[in-house]
């Protein structure tokens, strides 16, 4: 069970909002916390299938730490997509689906002091975002991603 603490950190110009703790006992639940660490969470090229790599013979670390993941990207964004890609093979997780996840802890060890700032000295709080459509893009079905 990972333990829920979260931190706002009170900056002279602003705030940060930050999943420290949250991360740390994540690693250390998922055996994570002496890895290496690494640049990016997901390799640009990495097409995962649902064919890929042997099945799990048990599931359930797997399905634990996704849910965990999904839960750190309200204060890392950066995340987000690579925990998307490994959420959509959280029924049929494979050993090459588990490699993609624990990339993603690598990359959370050497992170783990990100976090979300909110200046306080800006004009009123604006949200840009960027969406990209992918046509035909899932290797297994085609679908669009």
């Amino acid at each position: 069970m990972v333990l829920l603490r979260h931190g706002v950190h009170p900056r002279s110009s602003g705030l940060v909002l930050s999943q420290q703790q949250y991360t740390a006992n994540l690693l250390k639940q998922s055996h994570m916390d002496l890895a290496k660490p690494l640049s990016i969470p997901m390799v640009g090229s990495c097409k995962l299938t649902k064919f890929d790599g042997s099945s799990l013979s048990d599931p359930s670390e797997y399905r634990s730490t996704i849910g965990a993941l999904q839960y750190l990207t309200f204060t890392r964004p950066d995340i987000a997509y690579s925990v998307n890609k490994v959420y959509q093979f959280l029924y049929s997780p494979t050993s090459n689906h588990w490699a993609a996840v624990r990339r993603i802890l690598w990359y959370l060890k050497g992170t783990i002091d990100h976090g979300l700032f909110f200046d306080s000295s800006s004009a009123p709080l604006s949200l840009q975002a960027f969406s990209d459509a992918d046509w035909a893009g899932c290797p297994d079905d085609r679908w669009s991603t």
